[in-house]
């Protein structure tokens, strides 16, 4: 995948979730997602794939021992166990884990151009993977996040708005990759 296409498929999330925000029944989807099982045994399988492939391809150096079977086969065998052990606000640590592992595909991609646009990828990212470590840690946050937009609808547009505008930078910035900004 090339950054042009890495940055434009996270401007179509941004957007998207950001659209998600805007309508009123959004509100009653806000306050139940913390505590869906479906969505979370979904969303913990999507984390727990990407995690195993991302040691696969970039493997640590203190995991060094671990073998492509066994990483795979602690990833299959894990997978379940999370979702029986972890089951408390599980959605939130999963997102977390998807927030925190999605800006290092984007960040390699994006390193090599000498443009002042490659920051609005990377800033993203690093925000995201901050965000993702304070869900993971502390998941009630997200509960009582998705609480309190869920009770004010103007917070519920700030939001929106906020990720909305992340989109449309992410949109735009693929487009000026090659030019230093201001030029």
């Amino acid at each position: 995948m090339s950054a042009t296409a890495a940055v434009f498929l996270l401007a179509i999330i941004l957007f998207a979730l950001g659209a998600a925000l805007l309508p009123a029944r959004s509100a009653t989807v806000l306050a139940k997602v913390p505590r869906a099982r479906g969505a979370a045994i979904a969303l913990t399988c999507l984390c727990m794939a990407w995690a195993t492939w991302t040691l696969y391809v970039h493997p640590i150096d203190f995991l060094s021992f671990l073998t492509p079977t066994t990483l795979i086969v602690g990833g299959l065998i894990l997978t379940p166990l999370i979702c029986i052990y972890l089951d408390n606000l599980l959605f939130a640590r999963a997102l977390g884990g998807i927030m925190m592992l999605w800006p290092m595909p984007v960040i390699l991609l994006t390193r090599d151009y000498l443009t002042t646009w490659r920051l609005v990828p990377i800033t993203l990212g690093y925000i995201s993977l901050t965000l993702g470590m304070i869900i993971v840690f502390h998941p009630w946050t997200f509960r009582c996040a998705c609480e309190a937009l869920a009770e004010d609808p103007k917070k519920r547009l700030n939001v929106a708005a906020l990720l909305l505008l992340a989109g449309l930078l992410c949109g735009v910035a693929p487009l000026f990759f090659g030019k230093v900004l201001g030029q």
